[in-house]
């Protein structure tokens, strides 16, 4: 194995729980409708959207079988944040659609990472529950239903289709834009988004090396700029350019739904060997983002633009492969995510090393 596959695996956050000064809140109950979990409705006739009650008639909000798209934010986030601020202006232009956009900002609020995550499974259970009572009716087909979740709602779409299945449902599509790393780098694949969960699942990355998982998890895996850093966002040390990359990744997303150009890339098998050049531009290419073909397989690299329009096309000019060298700038980063991303957990190791060919006793894809 070569050495610098190797350091990439090691790129790492070691994270233990400690006890929180702050009450974070956790779903004692499996109980839903939960009062912490919304749903909003939005279509072309609903533009402001509307809260949807469990106790109303379900054909009130769906009188004929649609596709329905569920948008499901991150940490920290709510309805009206990423995935929901760039994708459901443009998804509000698609006649013949319905929107869902889901809010448990109050299992997910800032400084309680843990508990979000374990707030994941609640709302994903949730999320299929309230699936389940359209698809139950006939006012929605599984095929039709497309997830598209951000960071930790990358896994909250995971866990909801996984529930979905037990009850003999396979949901059409899957998008995860950016899933979440801290406490997702694992083999089982029940405690994480995986391709396993739709027919499809397609998968953006744009911040591999802090807020996002490396490893391919879905059926086409797209590494825009390498997943590793995105034009124009800052100083690699600066926790807020880090969340820019991560949020790039619904940005791309928005665009790729009326582009006439397209964000397309190249088959490559891995960051690795994109990264050493042992894989070139080839016949291989896929279209990333809203309009992906469903026979889309492996994992595809491309550049973008600097600037709005980002995409090119299969332009594979200039593209930037150098990551040898690059410098996370450790401690000042650490102490920016303990503030503002990880509250109520220990960080026991450096989290960001200088990628240099050096051996490590990591055993991916655990530190992917």
């Amino acid at each position: 194995m070569s050495k610098l596959y190797v350091v990439f695996a090691c790129l790492c956050i070691e994270l233990f729980v400690s006890t929180s000064a702050q009450s974070c809140s956790v779903g004692s109950n499996k109980v839903c409708p939960h009062p912490a979990i919304w749903f909003w409705q939005y279509n072309m006739a609903l533009p402001f959207g509307v809260l949807l009650q469990p106790g109303r008639p379900m054909s009130n909000y769906f009188s004929t079988p649609k596709p329905l798209k569920v948008l499901i934010h991150s940490y920290t986030g709510n309805r009206d944040t990423t995935p929901s601020y760039q994708l459901r202006p443009k998804l509000l232009r698609i006649p013949g659609i319905n929107i869902i956009s889901i809010d448990y900002s109050k299992l997910a609020p800032n400084q309680c990472y843990l508990a979000a995550v374990q707030n994941a499974h609640l709302v994903g259970r949730c999320l299929a529950k309230f699936l389940l009572s359209f698809l139950s009716r006939g006012l929605i087909f599984a095929h039709d239903i497309h997830l598209i979740g951000f960071g930790l709602g990358a896994h909250v779409a995971g866990f909801a289709a996984k529930f979905l299945i037990h009850a003999n449902y396979r949901v059409g599509h899957i998008t995860g834009l950016d899933p979440a790393k801290p406490h997702f780098q694992t083999l089982e694949t029940s405690e994480r988004l995986d391709a396993s969960d739709a027919d499809f699942v397609d998968i953006i990355h744009t911040d591999v090396f802090v807020h996002g998982l490396m490893q391919p998890i879905g059926h086409a895996d797209f590494y825009p700029n390498s997943g590793v850093k995105q034009p124009n966002c800052g100083a690699l040390h600066e926790i807020k350019t880090h969340l820019c990359f991560h949020n790039r990744a619904a940005e791309y997303y928005a665009e790729s739904i009326f582009t006439g150009v397209g964000f397309k890339g190249f088959q490559c098998r891995d960051l690795y060997a994109f990264a050493s050049g042992e894989c070139q531009p080839n016949d291989d290419i896929q279209l990333m983002g809203y309009n992906i073909p469903r026979n889309a397989r492996g994992s595809y690299f491309l550049k973008t633009n600097s600037f709005e329009p980002y995409a090119r096309g299969a332009n594979f000019n200039d593209m930037d492969r150098t990551l040898f060298g690059i410098n996370y700038n450790g401690p000042q980063l650490r102490e920016k995510l303990h503030e503002l991303y990880l509250g109520d957990i220990t960080l026991t190791s450096t989290v960001f090393i200088q990628i240099m060919p050096v051996e490590c006793t990591g055993a991916p894809p655990f530190c992917l």
